[in-house]
């Protein structure tokens, strides 16, 4: 992301089933060397229809209403490797990456 957009991240904001596990978490702060931060109720895809749904039928009458929602009893993954240990890490988890790619080599693998 930071190639792409050419903007230094100081923190990742994480939600959904994989960041229920806190060893997943922490080795996300440590690969990437930022903060990774994870709201206390994680399915925030449901949590937004809810929310929409809420606002549709008048439950709230101002977007500004919600803004507290989801903010509080966060977790909080601080990195702690060295940067060696972190460029180690990082290019194993891209040698992880490539080694995963190529399962199927041609579209006719599969059945239908």
């Amino acid at each position: 992301m930071e190639r792409d957009s050419g903007i230094r991240l100081e923190r990742l904001a994480v939600d959904g089933g994989m960041s229920n596990s806190d060893e997943c978490m922490q080795l996300q702060a440590d690969i990437m060397g930022i903060d990774i931060d994870r709201p206390a109720m994680r399915e925030t895809t449901a949590l937004g229809a809810a929310l929409a749904a809420g606002y549709g039928i008048g439950i709230w009458g101002d977007f500004h209403e919600l803004q507290g929602i989801n903010t509080e009893s966060r977790s909080l993954f601080r990195p702690t490797t060295s940067e060696a240990a972190r460029e180690k890490l990082f290019k194993n988890w891209e040698r992880a990456v490539d080694r995963a790619k190529g399962w199927v080599s041609d579209e006719n693998d599969f059945e239908e």
